[in-house]
Parts: structure tokens; sequence; C-alpha cells
């Protein structure tokens, strides 16, 4: 079951919608922020949260929710990992 749209994306201003062109075009960038920004120009260009995860390559529409929720919170900074994220290092140094 498809996950409503409780939180639309708020307007993507024109410097927010470079940057995330300029992320969604790299080819140096991580596949996951290059995924993202992906999803959060679709759903921009108005297209429904499930059609955007599709587009972008997520599995739900809910995975896409919460990264416009971030979006409208964060800005373009949602784009990436919040520090903390992986594993820790095994040695200390």
């Amino acid at each position: 079951m498809a996950t409503a749209q409780k939180a639309p994306l708020r307007a993507v201003t024109a410097e927010e919608k470079g940057a995330l062109q300029g992320i969604a075009k790299a080819t140096s960038a991580r596949v996951d922020q290059v995924r993202r920004a992906a999803a959060l120009l679709a759903v921009a260009a108005g297209q429904p949260f499930a059609a955007a995860a599709r587009q972008a390559g997520f599995r739900s529409g809910t995975a896409v929710a919460l990264l416009v929720a971030r979006f409208n919170q964060r800005g373009v900074a949602a784009v990436s990992i919040a520090p903390g994220r992986g594993r820790k290092a095994t040695y200390p140094g």
C-alpha cells in the first residue's frame, strides 16, 4: 500500500534546484546521494512519491516521503548521510 503524501515538498528555490541537479548529474558523487537528489527532483517536478521512488531506484514511496520530510527541514543537506552513521573504527587512531 502506498504512503499518502502527508507532507508535500515545500517550494524548491532555484539555488537548491541547481544544487540537486548538480548532484544528480555528477559522475563522481556517491550513488546514494545521486539517488536522493534524483528523487527530490522528481517530486519537485510533480511526480507522486511512488513514481519518484521507482525512477530514483528506491523500493517504496515511504523512503521518498521520509526524504521529503528531511528536505523540508534541512534543505539540500538532506541528501547527505547524517553524521555518526556507519561502523565505528575498530582501532582508535
